[in-house]
């Protein structure tokens, strides 16, 4: 079995996700309006590009060239995404090379161009474990330090810190990272795009092999398909691509919504919608 962050982290979710989306290869029943990461996964890929060829060439883009090069990621993305452009308050698409454009521009004039210099995106190692399965995955950015100090670190479209985001993305990096190179990173992080911000993230080698641990126990489970049954939750199945075909998803749903009929009213008593 070939085992990366996305399908692990679709199993610690949720087994039965996991084994509909990832084994049994069950074609989702609820479609993912790809609007909402459009904007992020356009600046992610612009500096992708960035860091594996544009640098070498021309270090510094002026923001001309920023939004010509913008749009053509765009409009390749929009190629193979399913985007539905009616949600409440969504933008235009030429809204959204504009706000990626003045964001990456802003990066591109001050020193936290520094992070996309001497750096690797998308570094892609797989380990084949002594169970004959593969562990995989694509680093988001490698970066070097002229002291040859190793920071990895992802890139996020949230304007809030700490939304959306786990360390757990980053310690599996991490682990491909040092069984591959013998080696650990020395810093971890995130960077916001719409921020201008990177936020380091504790590490160390405790932690790692805490992590590890819990992965091992994760792809035991994984691959002899110990578990199997849904878990569901209000963050596991909003997003749930089988949710209209999962009984206990739904059921969930239906617990959530009959929740939502308390209110509060004007002196705090607590009355429930009869």
């Amino acid at each position: 079995m070939n085992i990366n962050y996305h399908n692990w982290r679709d199993y610690t979710e949720c087994p039965k996700k996991f084994r509909l989306l990832h084994v049994e290869k069950v074609l989702p029943t609820v479609l993912e309006n790809e609007y909402y990461t459009l904007y992020g996964k356009l600046v992610q890929r612009f500096f992708e590009f960035y860091c594996n060829i544009w640098r070498f060439k021309t270090p510094y883009l002026f923001k001309e060239v920023i939004q010509e090069r913008m749009d053509k990621i765009l409009e390749g993305m929009l190629l193979t995404r399913d985007v539905n452009w009616s949600v409440p308050g969504a933008v235009s698409k030429d809204q959204i090379v504009e706000q990626a454009t003045n964001d990456a521009s802003v990066i591109m004039e001050g020193p936290t161009l520094n992070y996309f210099l001497a750096t690797q995106a998308e570094v892609s190692i797989e380990i084949k474990l002594s169970s004959g399965d593969l562990l995989n995955g694509r680093i988001d950015f490698v970066h070097i330090n002229v002291d040859k100090t190793c920071l990895i670190f992802d890139g996020k479209g949230t304007g809030t810190k700490g939304k959306n985001i786990s360390r757990d993305q980053l310690l599996f990096y991490s682990l491909l990272y040092f069984l591959h190179s013998k080696q650990l990173p020395d810093y971890l992080g995130f960077f916001y795009w719409k921020l201008n911000e990177f936020e380091p993230v504790g590490f160390n080698l405790d932690l790692l092999n805490e992590f590890r641990a819990r992965l091992s126990l994760d792809i035991k489970a994984m691959t002899s398909g110990m578990r199997r049954e849904a878990t569901p939750s209000a963050k596991s199945c909003k997003h749930c691509p089988y949710l209209n075909i999962c009984q206990e998803g739904l059921g969930a749903k239906g617990k959530r919504a009959r929740k939502s009929k308390m209110d509060i009213e004007g002196d705090g008593l607590v009355v429930f919608g009869l």
